[in-house]
């Protein structure tokens, strides 16, 4: 008896819808592509519970015609090609026919356009009816995956689906600035970018201060054009990972190799993951779109070309910003600041509160928490003796044994101890009231996360409210942490939900809060000070690594170093 069978046409649908479809974002970039493809300047996105009980995308494009909207949503129909030349060819966003199927097939869609309104319901024509439409294509997207429950189980809270969608938004929005977008997610307005200029663009997807802040890059090479912006030397955040947005002949694609290009152009500055937009341009022979279902990989005939291309245009870019003395002296400010408010305090300056403050908080933005200016309370009287070398490590006596502590990790240790706890127990962290509130700008496809984890943030020690579409307004902050350091740890803390398992919540967010908190190396540290470290430390039940393995302390006992002797 026969073993090999052709699949169902509803079976290879499913199979098809699980490469192109992975979570709401993906059905939203793929209907997105298809209005920009059908030439729309004006395109609403609309989504419920993350995407996950409606997505609604409308458009003014040219829409589709009334006889072709049964076949839309068929296997490998497209409009885009007509032979297998066309592949060598194209200048759209989509072209392998198989988006609008595959959504079909996992949900419940209907299609308006061109007077005719269709229902389907996994991927079977339900009704079809005329009806009194405006110009353009709306298509709804009502239960995405209502028959694939296994993949809904993969998918992560109605913020993160957000953030994710809205990700997706920006990175398309970006190449296409002569369309406006709109974004609400349960009725409320995340994202709105009229039409206008790249630079303007920018700002409304990243952030006007990000927008001031980038380099201009123009560059051609073998046939290849780089055009774009990178990150300002001086604005560069050296535990930052950004994920450049690059785009060839306009459309997104990631790419390890433009990646690596763009980093070694910033080398010479550190190890850094810089923002970065990136546009090329190249004859339609020397690459391949036809690699991934999802259409995000490409393939270069000639990758050492791209790669030098890319190099030499960031490299290009960052050699004529450096030119301004300034950029050196920030640099060195910004890498040896201290990172937290008591770190040249004289104990003897706590009998005196008047004069703390003056001394603490000369440009008057922040309150006081309490008198004891110590890290972690009053060293108990019976502390030993410490000693601090080389502004980075504490020596003290413990029992029959001498300890070198650095003080960067165990202050990183406490920290995260205090802070799990507190995230397990419910409880709040100590914050510090900003006598003047600031302004931090956070990224446009965090916001989503942002509005559902304020209370998380409350309990960390961060009091922020919203200040337009993507400032926000913040009144305090934790207790140990620097203000130029607060917008840092608050996207750490959202990148946290938007990137790991709920699982792994509490720990990443402590990490994150300890990492921003924590005293640096080479800051000066009172006896005072380094009595209460070492006291906290050793309280600990696990006192010996941070939460990433590194070692905290070199423990020598007496007998040793005499045998030295």
């Amino acid at each position: 008896m026969p073993q090999i069978q052709l699949l169902p046409d509803s079976v290879i649908n499913q199979i098809a819808a699980g490469e192109v479809i992975e979570r709401p974002a993906s059905a939203v970039k793929e209907l997105v592509e298809n209005s920009l493809d059908a030439g729309a300047t004006g395109i609403k996105i609309s989504v419920k519970r993350g995407g996950k009980d409606l997505i609604q995308i409308s458009d003014n494009g040219s829409g589709i015609e009334a006889g072709d909207i049964e076949k839309s949503v068929m296997r490998h129909a497209t409009s885009k090609l007509r032979d297998v030349d066309d592949l060598l060819r194209l200048c759209t966003n989509g072209f392998r026919g198989e988006a609008l199927s595959s959504i079909a097939s996992i949900s419940k869609l209907t299609i308006e356009s061109s007077g005719i309104r269709a229902e389907f319901e996994g991927g079977v024509l339900k009704s079809k009816e005329e009806a009194a439409l405006p110009v353009g294509t709306t298509i709804t997207v009502k239960d995405l995956f209502f028959n694939a429950p296994v993949r809904a189980e993969f998918l992560k809270n109605d913020s993160v689906e957000n953030s994710r969608i809205l990700d997706c938004i920006i990175r398309l929005a970006l190449a296409n600035e002569n369309a406006r977008f709109e974004y609400r997610a349960d009725n409320r307005l995340l994202f709105c970018a009229a039409a206008g200029s790249l630079q303007s663009r920018i700002s409304d997807c990243l952030g006007a201060s990000v927008a001031r802040s980038l380099l201009e890059i123009e560059w051609e090479e073998q046939g290849i054009k780089v055009r774009g912006f990178v990150n300002a030397p001086e604005d560069l955040q050296s535990n930052k990972r950004n994920i450049p947005y690059i785009y060839l002949q306009k459309r997104p694609i990631y790419n390890a190799l433009i990646s690596k290009a763009i980093n070694q152009a910033y080398a010479p500055y550190g190890d850094f993951s810089p923002i970065a937009i990136i546009f090329l341009e190249m004859p339609q022979e020397t690459f391949d779109v036809n690699v991934h279902p999802a259409k995000r990989e490409v393939r270069f005939s000639r990758d050492n070309a791209v790669f030098l291309a890319v190099n030499h245009a960031v490299h290009n870019a960052l050699q004529r910003s450096i030119s301004y003395p300034s950029i050196s002296i920030t640099n060195t400010l910004r890498e040896h600041a201290p990172a937290y408010v008591a770190d040249t305090v004289s104990p003897t300056l706590i009998v005196d509160e008047k004069q703390v403050s003056e001394e603490l908080f000369p440009d008057s933005r922040i309150i006081p928490v309490a008198s004891g200016l110590d890290l972690a309370g009053k060293a108990p009287p019976n502390s030993p003796e410490c000693l601090q070398i080389g502004k980075s490590y504490i020596i003290c006596e413990q029992g029959n044994s001498m300890l070198i502590i650095d003080q960067h990790r165990a202050h990183k240790l406490i920290l995260y101890e205090r802070a799990l706890a507190a995230f397990q127990n419910n409880e709040s962290l100590d914050s510090q009231e900003l006598l003047f509130p600031e302004n931090v700008e956070i990224p446009s496809y965090l916001l989503p996360i942002l509005e559902a984890q304020k209370n998380e943030l409350k309990k960390l020690g961060f009091n922020i409210e919203p200040f337009g579409t993507s400032t926000w307004r913040l009144r305090s902050i934790p207790a140990h942490l620097k203000i130029n350091a607060a917008a840092t740890a608050i996207t750490d803390f959202l990148q946290n939900s938007y990137d790991s398992k709920e699982s792994d919540m509490f720990k990443k967010n402590s990490l994150s809060y300890a990492n921003s908190s924590a005293i640096p190396s080479g800051a000066e540290l009172s006896v005072q000070e380094m009595k209460a470290i070492v006291s906290d430390l050793l309280f600990l039940q696990n006192p010996y690594e941070t939460p990433r393995g590194e070692a905290v302390f070199m423990k020598m006992p007496l007998d040793d170093i005499r045998k030295k002797f």
